[in-house]
């Protein structure tokens, strides 16, 4: 629905580009609130800042002379999520056991598998939370958004190889850490 007010709203005022930009948000909208959620982890921000980056890239105008749009439009919706990120102030609250059997969806088939999954995916998140930031960028937009190794370069502006030489160490380091974890640190 946002992208349809997106949309309409930049149409009514720039008809000559309105099937570009229509074709532009529907092509790339999905990819880049996962880019922006990647970062933030809320949704609502994801929309926001993936709304921002159209709205930026639509105003930088030129669109026509880019080679690679998702790419480019990743970028700029990275920079923004990160933006946004830093802006945030206070620490996140950790969520405990006890916290997400209070919030479990009662039409799960069975309660223990889902707080299994969930602390499963917070141990996953501050194992990838811990990596250095360079580490962690290259992990989330290839292992978690499933972005192609070119493409997360255009996005971080380096190199596919230092892509690839980022992710290795990355999943070398998070084996590591879950190794340790497993062996009873309980420190990821």
């Amino acid at each position: 629905m946002g992208k349809m007010i997106l949309a309409e709203t930049l149409a009514s005022s720039h008809e000559t580009a309105a099937v570009d930009f229509n074709t532009l948000v529907y092509a790339h909208a999905r990819f880049l609130i996962n880019v922006a959620y990647a970062v933030l982890r809320n949704a609502e921000d994801a929309e926001d800042v993936a709304q921002e980056a159209f709205l930026k890239a639509f105003r930088a105008g030129g669109l026509e002379k880019v080679q690679n749009m998702r790419a480019w439009l990743g970028r700029i919706t990275w920079r923004l999520a990160l933006n946004r990120l830093r802006q945030r102030s206070g620490i996140e609250k950790k969520t405990s056991s006890a916290d997400l059997l209070r919030t479990l969806p009662s039409r799960e088939k069975d309660a223990e598998e889902v707080l299994i999954r969930k602390e499963r995916e917070m141990l996953f998140d501050r194992i990838l939370q811990s990596l250095p930031q360079d580490l962690r960028d290259a992990s989330v937009l290839l292992a978690v958004e499933g972005i192609t190794s070119g493409c997360a370069a255009g996005i971080l502006g380096i190199s596919e190889s230092s892509v690839r030489d980022r992710f290795s160490r990355a999943r070398k380091m998070m084996k590591e850490k879950l190794a340790a974890f497993m062996e009873g640190s309980n420190e990821p």
